[in-house]
């Protein structure tokens, strides 16, 4: 069984949580890092587009 929810929440809040602050903004397939987060979402957000990536950090993603 594969079920597919979407987390509506402010992209700020989120990266304030995990203690990231907006910087240069990259593309990322994979996030593997907080790093990576801050990044692509600097990224697409500059753009004014959406992007939807697979997150390996399961620390921090308990955390936020």
């Amino acid at each position: 069984v594969n079920a597919c929810v979407d987390v509506v929440l402010s992209g700020v809040k989120l990266l304030q949580a995990l203690g990231q602050s907006p910087g240069n903004g990259k593309d990322h397939t994979i996030l593997h890092s907080r790093n990576d987060l801050e990044e692509a979402f600097v990224h697409f957000m500059g753009k004014g587009a959406a992007a939807e990536r697979f997150f390996t950090d399961k620390e921090a993603s308990r955390h936020a």
